[in-house]
């Protein structure tokens, strides 16, 4: 009886140790990954396609929750059908591991940032595909390390030859800890693969935010916001402009 009881008491303790082990990994892994910024869409390879209008409009939630939604118009110029990839990214700080885990990869933070993803393309509901790398970079201010973990989240489309066509991203961005750093990024750093170096011909953004903390200033290259804020519990802030390159980043900084 005291074999067994011992033998018991031993499975027991191991089951107990395992089960602490794995928690601590996974409450480890939550505390080292940060988020950076989230990107704006892009193309995977140079096309003729115009940017005739992009339309984005960021919601911030008071229960700190982003909401982002932007419309994209597109002229195909050239003398074929264009069929491409459109995507955008959501970059994090990941803390290197000593040791790397190649037993699953691609599941790393899904889901932790961005969630109720939506693509339309002319306002139809389309299929998205989701893949993640890993590069050593600096390019954020408020960058940890330079291991930079980014996700992109993929839909295919063709344009035909001299038509219009129309992309539509919806989702909810969250554990930004916009609250404790202060600001949020979005970022507009593309590879010029839209004609014209990424130029849209007309450019118009709005920011919400319905959050206890208040919006300080708002950075996107030499252009001035415009607060158009109707009461104190909800600013509103919208800027429109026409032919603007799409590059640099949005810093939204909070007081």
């Amino acid at each position: 009886m005291n074999f067994f009881t011992k033998k018991t008491k031993k499975i027991f303790s191991a089951i107990f140790i395992i089960t602490i082990f794995a928690i601590i990994n996974i409450l480890t892994f939550s505390q080292n990954s940060e988020f950076l910024a989230i990107g704006n869409l892009k193309i995977v390879r140079q096309e003729p396609l115009v940017i005739k209008r992009e339309d984005l409009n960021i919601t911030i939630e008071k229960n700190k929750t982003i909401k982002v939604n932007s419309v994209y118009t597109f002229e195909n110029i050239g003398n074929y059908n264009v069929k491409s990839t459109f995507m955008f990214w959501l970059d994090t700080n990941v803390e290197k591991a000593d040791k790397k885990d190649f037993s699953n990869k691609n599941t790393n933070n899904r889901g932790k940032f961005v969630k109720n993803i939506k693509f339309l393309t002319d306002y139809k509901k389309a299929q998205s595909l989701r893949a993640v790398i890993n590069f050593d970079e600096s390019i954020y201010e408020n960058q940890i390390t330079d291991n930079i973990q980014r996700e992109w989240f993929a839909i295919s489309k063709i344009i035909p030859s001299m038509e219009e066509g129309k992309v539509a991203v919806y989702y909810d961005l969250i554990n930004t800890k916009f609250s404790r750093n202060k600001d949020f990024v979005y970022s507009f750093d593309l590879v010029e693969n839209f004609f014209n170096k990424n130029k849209a011909e007309i450019l118009y953004i709005n920011i919400y935010n319905k959050s206890d903390l208040k919006i300080k200033n708002i950075n996107f290259k030499n252009y001035k916001f415009k607060n158009i804020s109707k009461n104190n519990t909800k600013e509103h802030y919208e800027l429109l402009e026409s032919e603007v390159n799409l590059d640099n980043k949005i810093i939204i900084k909070f007081e």
